[in-house]
């Protein structure tokens, strides 16, 4: 997808969000965007099924409820996103940055996280599960 395609998507998504007429839901899925920054976005209901968004920034973004299933999201930035209620099922978040971020309600089910950089308390919350200090 080309920038003037994606500012486009993200434009008429803006208003959607607005509940203006003139304005579309974005559906990206199974787009490439690598390095793509999104820092501070609001991305509320968004669509990236299996899109491949590896190292891309979304620093600070809105998440809320998008679907981000079977996405590709290697190395990506998710510091202090808010990613309540969305859908990270089968996604690949190897070596993704996720401290901070709200996972409350985040679906993670079969997501891989290997190398990914996760603060205890929030995989606590996400989990459900108690997770040991460090020395």
């Amino acid at each position: 997808m080309d920038g003037k395609k994606l500012a486009e998507a993200l434009a008429k998504h803006a208003l959607w969000l607005q509940r203006d007429p003139g304005g579309a839901r974005a559906k990206l899925d199974h787009v490439i965007l690598n390095r793509y920054d999104f820092r501070g976005a609001d991305l509320r209901d968004i669509s990236f099924r299996e899109a491949d968004l590896s190292y891309c920034d979304f620093a600070g973004a809105n998440l809320f409820n998008a679907n981000l299933s079977g996405a590709t999201l290697r190395g990506v930035n998710f510091a202090g996103a808010r990613l309540e209620n969305a859908d990270l099922s089968h996604a690949d978040l190897r070596e993704a940055i996720i401290e901070g971020a709200d996972l409350t309600g985040t679906d993670i089910w079969r997501t891989n996280l290997f190398g990914a950089v996760i603060a205890p308390e929030t995989l606590h919350r996400v989990l459900g599960c108690v997770v040991p200090k460090r020395g």
